[in-house]
């Protein structure tokens, strides 16, 4: 760790009130704090590299003063703070230091927020897993989906050892994206969402970032009046209640075990509205994350159980719905091997299913487990 991270200034420190974020975070000022035994580490990346957004290396200090500024909705806070990323010599030294602090956390159970930056660090944030999860779920939060060549999402879906298992494209915005991408995300059965989709029904996204490991929020999916810290003006996306929502719904899934938030850049945000913005979905992230539940079928008993008969021979689909917290899963027939998987759903899939119409979630998920 302590040939990756520079400390934060003391400034940091010196300036929380009683009850605030920064008053109950430890800090890597003097010395790297005690990470082990945390629940969320915060990590800074000093990098402006692979985007407009050159003066992104501002970010994370701008951040930092905002978030410590919140005050905390719970005292029972485990977080440290492990300061920055610098910039390496190359953008791939920068991200390979990012890959390696997050493998040394997600190998502890702790959880990296990551304060950018570009999102081409998406990619170091993802090598970062592989040698801790075997078919990972990525969720992307942005207004584009770039597949072309070297773009830090084509590198993660050809990345070898391969232990991509789905991809959710959230909010993208068609007049930004070739269909050529859209068609690829699901020729291979991932999940692209359109912006109008998702913003129709924000509830829906909640199982889709309870199945999620991993999760990229670009700045720049939220409108440009709500965050205008960035280069590229976009006057339609999402709404500063709807991008805090979200993070809230990646916060408290039981799954989630890393998330960043990159592309901010200072020098173009008004009355450092953007900055102020992205700390409070960390605010609402971190308490996402101390309002987890451990609901899962595989963790209680408290689950009613339904059983839906579909057409033409198709598999039944079979239901659960938590009686702690009303949220539903369904099952997925194993065809390769004999354990059945459970994911995240909605109410609305359940819906579907009674009517004798196979939900698209379960025949994506079908068509995965017959790979």
């Amino acid at each position: 760790m302590e040939d990756f991270l520079s400390p934060i200034h003391s400034n940091f420190d010196e300036m929380n009130l009683p009850d605030t974020l920064g008053k109950f975070v430890k800090k890597h000022i003097d010395s790297i704090p005690a990470w082990e035994d945390a629940d969320i580490a915060i990590i800074g990346v000093i990098e402006g590299r692979n985007t407009k957004n050159k003066e992104t290396t501002l970010a994370p200090n701008q951040l930092r003063k905002e978030l410590y500024e919140l005050i905390v909705s719970t005292t029972k806070l485990n977080i440290v703070d492990l300061g920055n990323v610098e910039s390496g010599k190359t953008f791939n030294d920068t991200q390979f230091a990012l890959q390696e602090v997050c493998s040394q956390l997600l190998s502890n159970s702790v959880v990296p927020i990551i304060l950018g930056g570009s999102k081409e660090l998406g990619y170091g944030q993802f090598a970062a897993f592989q040698k801790i999860v075997k078919n990972l779920e990525l969720s992307i939060i942005s207004p584009v989906v770039d597949l072309q060549k070297q773009s830090y999402l084509s590198r993660i879906c050809l990345h070898e050892p391969n232990y991509l298992f789905n991809i959710n494209a959230l909010g993208y915005q068609s007049h930004y994206v070739p269909e050529k991408y859209i068609s690829t995300l699901r020729k291979l059965y991932f999940n692209p969402v359109r912006l109008g989709v998702l913003r129709s029904n924000i509830p829906d996204m909640e199982p889709v970032l309870r199945n999620t490991d991993m999760t990229i929020f670009d700045i720049g999916a939220v409108k440009q009046a709500d965050a205008p810290g960035n280069h590229n003006n976009n006057p339609s996306g999402l709404t500063s209640e709807e991008a805090c929502q979200l993070c809230w719904y990646a916060g408290i899934s039981e799954k989630m075990r890393s998330f960043s938030i990159f592309e901010i850049n200072p020098e173009f945000d008004y009355r450092n509205t953007t900055s102020k913005l992205a700390a409070q979905m960390i605010w609402y992230f971190i308490d996402g994350y101390y309002n987890r539940k451990g609901d899962h079928p595989e963790l209680h008993r408290e689950f009613l159980k339904y059983r839906c008969t579909m057409v033409e021979n198709e598999p039944d689909v079979v239901f659960y719905k938590s009686k702690r917290t009303e949220r539903w899963w369904m099952e997925i027939p194993g065809i390769t091997s004999s354990k059945n998987i459970i994911i995240p759903c909605s109410y609305s899939d359940y819906v579907m299913a009674t009517k004798g119409e196979m939900p698209d979630l379960f025949f994506k998920a079908l068509q995965k487990n017959l790979k």
